[in-house]
């Protein structure tokens, strides 16, 4: 069977780092109040077949090799045998995405004093559950896969999760960076870098990273196949190329040949922006449509050695702006349908823990891997247009999606926007526009949810590899919205007198996103040298930015998933916070 893999939106990642971590908020025990029947007939009727749901096996396991792993163990175990029977129902089959192990904080001093022997690598994580350090590092040790004790558990926890969950679907294994892991998790043997430094690890270091990685596939695979010779093992190449060039032949070839090898679809790619021509790609991407070498490259060779295939795709949404309802990509979104159109032996799972909502870009992408589909890209996109908006006219609407496509090409790709950014609160967010000098609170993670998020955007510019001074993010975004809106009217004017299946409202949000993330960086420049004389300037600003928020407000009152982040778990804005936002921004203006 060829597995199509989703994930609601509203499904709780748990499963979270931290000093004193509390596994009753683990997605093997949420899920199964997240997947309610209407949830799970969404899905198979959207043409999916399975889903996912993180899991952490020291929570879901008990061994006598670790006794204080695993107190809530038949919990989760319950939980989630009654989710596999739910959705088996419905046609569709339960996978957990897996880290085969995970570190343990330094502070649990009595699991240390009680196992030393197995003290791996010393990492940094981030605190994310007690708010009294709420995003701040914190100390762990890595469990070291060097030490046979340690391999032992990793195959005995998969083999019990094997018996004890006999209807699951299978694992989808990830063995590079993510939370610290293994020893060489966010660590490499040469060729350092500031995300990947030198293994510490005096058993690790003698050895090869990518022997590490292999071996716990393994290790999985052969606790599995104790009970099942059916459940799938997919192991997903996310972060293999900081230990080998792609395609990471020397790792695939240790790999079991009944492992599925899943490859990220755009990673590793090159898109022509405006004025940046083949622009490496380093994160998940709907701008840009793939596949890249680096995926195709793994998929050639993980099929030369007779294993199958997956790719991991992004179809609502990503880090470019993860918590509108779906970025329309609708070009790139027939790419990646056609590249699997012409590749009908290779699954995919089309989404990470945002970007989760059905919309036009899921129907689309479904529809353009359909056998009678015309052939030809525009004619399809336009038969598309009809099928998903009857009476449209589909002219119109693809102009649309040619207008958008022809705007991102101003998007600023790169890590330190995309991780650090303001997009993602930019219509909450007022900070930034007081006349007055920096305060200097950084504005953090766009990802994340923040207690405050201050006026100090230097992480979006400076956050390495930097790509985009503070003029060019202005002038990117700027050129961005106006092309934007463009698309916008097309869209408008295509769909008059049809249902709009808020297609129309999301595609405005996302235009006053680019607006308003142009204000708030103008702003910010403005406020990097301050003085008085720059009310003026300030003023049109705000003025803008008033006119953005304004705006978007009607079509956010209309679609309550707007502004939600699925990995944050929260809405970055609502109608509420926006209000909030016009009130004090019309304060400033009485003020100026």
């Amino acid at each position: 069977m060829q597995y199509r893999i989703w994930r609601s939106p509203y499904a709780r990642f748990g499963g979270l780092n931290s000093l004193c971590p509390d596994d009753s908020t683990d997605e093997t025990i949420t899920a199964l109040h997240t997947y309610t029947d209407p949830e799970l007939k969404k899905i198979a009727e959207n043409g999916f077949n399975a889903f996912w749901v993180h899991a952490v096996p020291a929570n879901m396991t008990r061994s006598d090799l670790f006794p204080e792993f695993g107190e809530q163990a038949a919990r989760h175990v319950e939980n989630m045998n009654r989710l596999i029977e739910r959705a088996d129902r419905f046609g569709l089959k339960v996978f957990l995405y897996y880290q085969p192990v995970r570190s343990v904080a330094a502070g649990n001093r009595e699991f240390w004093k009680n196992h030393p022997d197995c003290m791996g690598q010393k990492e940094l994580a981030t605190e994310q559950i007690l708010e009294e350090n709420l995003h701040e590092p914190i100390e762990m040790y890595c469990l070291c896969t060097s030490v046979p004790k340690v391999r032992q558990w990793v195959r005995g926890a998969a083999s019990q999760i094997a018996e004890k969950l006999p209807g699951l679907g299978g694992m989808i294994l990830i063995t590079g960076s993510e939370y610290p892991g293994h020893c060489y998790s966010h660590r490499t043997k040469v060729h350092p870098t500031e995300w990947s430094p030198l293994i510490e690890c005096p058993r690790c270091r003698e050895r090869e990273p990518h022997e590490v990685a292999a071996e716990l596939v393994t290790l999985v695979r052969d606790g599995i196949r104790e009970h099942s010779s059916s459940m799938e093992i997919v192991a997903w190449n996310w972060a293999w190329t900081s230990w080998l060039k792609s395609p990471c032949r020397p790792l695939l070839e240790l790999l079991p040949r009944d492992v599925t090898v899943m490859a990220c679809c755009e990673r590793g790619g090159f898109m022509d922006l405006a004025e940046r021509p083949k622009h490496p790609v380093n994160e998940y991407s709907l701008i840009y449509g793939g596949p890249s070498g680096v995926c195709t490259g793994t998929l050639e060779a993980a099929g030369e050695l007779g294993m199958r295939r997956m790719t991991k795709l992004q179809l609502g949404t990503t880090h470019e702006l993860a918590n509108v309802v779906n970025l329309p990509m609708m070009n790139s979104i027939y790419a990646k349908a056609d590249w699997h159109r012409k590749h009908p032996d290779v699954g995919y799972m089309g989404c990470w823990n945002c970007g989760n909502f059905f919309s036009a870009n899921t129907c689309g992408f479904h529809y353009f891997l359909r056998p009678d589909r015309p052939d030809n890209k525009k004619e399809a996109i336009r038969a598309f247009a009809e099928h998903y908006f009857p009476g449209c006219d589909s002219g119109l609407v693809a102009r649309a999606w040619d207008n958008f496509e022809y705007a991102a090409r101003y998007f600023p790709y790169a890590i330190p926007f995309l991780y650090r950014g303001v997009q993602t609160c930019a219509l909450s967010y007022s900070e930034i526009f007081r006349a007055e000098k920096l305060r200097g609170k950084p504005f953090g993670c766009s990802y994340l949810p923040m207690k405050e998020r201050g006026d100090d955007l230097t992480g979006s510019i400076t956050m390495r590899p930097h790509e985009f001074t503070l003029d060019e993010l202005i002038g990117y975004l700027g050129k961005m919205a106006v092309l934007w809106r463009q698309g916008v009217g097309f869209l408008a004017e295509g769909l008059d007198g049809c249902e709009e299946k808020h297609e129309l409202g999301n595609a405005v949000i996302c235009g006053c996103i680019w607006q308003s993330s142009e204000n708030i960086y103008r702003a910010y420049r403005l406020r990097c040298e301050w003085d008085d004389s720059r009310r003026d300037e300030l003023k049109h600003i705000v003025l803008s930015e008033l006119e953005a928020v304004n705006t978007a407000l009607p079509w956010v009152e209309k679609d309550e998933r707007q502004g939600w982040h699925g990995e944050a778990f929260v809405r970055f804005f609502d109608p509420e916070s926006m209000r909030r936002k016009i009130v004090f921004l019309e304060t400033l203006l009485r003020e100026m």
